[in-house]
C-alpha cells in the first residue's frame, strides 16, 4: 500500500519542477527548459519504478515503458523533429502528473487506522 507521505513527496517534487518549468518557460531561457524538464521526467521515471516495482501498481508500469521508449526515441526525434519530440515529452509528463495527481487523492482520501492516528 502507498504511503501517505511518499505520494505527498511525490506530489510536491513534480509539482515544484511544473512550476519551475513554467517559471523557466516564460522567461524564454531554451537550456533552462530542457534540463528542468528532464528532472522533471527524470523524477517521474523515478516514481513510476517505485510505484511498479515495490507497490506492484499495474498501471505505473505502462508509464514506466513510455517513459523509457520516449527516451531510447528521443535523440531520433531531436535530429528529426526537434520541437515536436520536446513536445511529446512535456505531454507525457503532463499526463503523468494528472495521474499522480488522482493517485494522491486516492490515497489521501483513505481511511487511517487506529495505529495510524497519532
Amino acid at each position: 500500500m502507498v504511503s501517505r507521505i511518499r505520494m505527498k513527496l511525490d506530489l510536491f517534487a513534480q509539482s515544484f519542477l511544473l512550476f519551475t518549468l513554467i517559471l523557466v518557460f516564460s522567461s524564454e531561457s531554451k537550456q533552462s527548459s530542457i534540463i528542468t524538464l528532464i528532472a522533471l521526467v527524470l523524477v517521474q521515471i523515478l516514481s513510476t519504478a517505485q510505484l511498479w516495482l515495490k507497490h506492484a501498481y499495474r498501471p505505473a508500469r505502462v508509464y514506466l515503458v513510455l517513459f523509457l521508449a520516449t527516451g531510447a526515441l528521443l535523440p531520433f526525434g531531436l535530429y528529426f523533429f526537434n520541437p515536436l519530440a520536446w513536445l511529446i515529452l512535456l505531454a507525457l509528463s503532463l499526463i503523468y502528473s494528472a495521474h499522480t495527481i488522482r493517485i494522491a487523492l486516492v490515497v489521501l482520501r483513505r481511511p487511517r487506522s487506529f495505529w495510524d492516528i497519532s
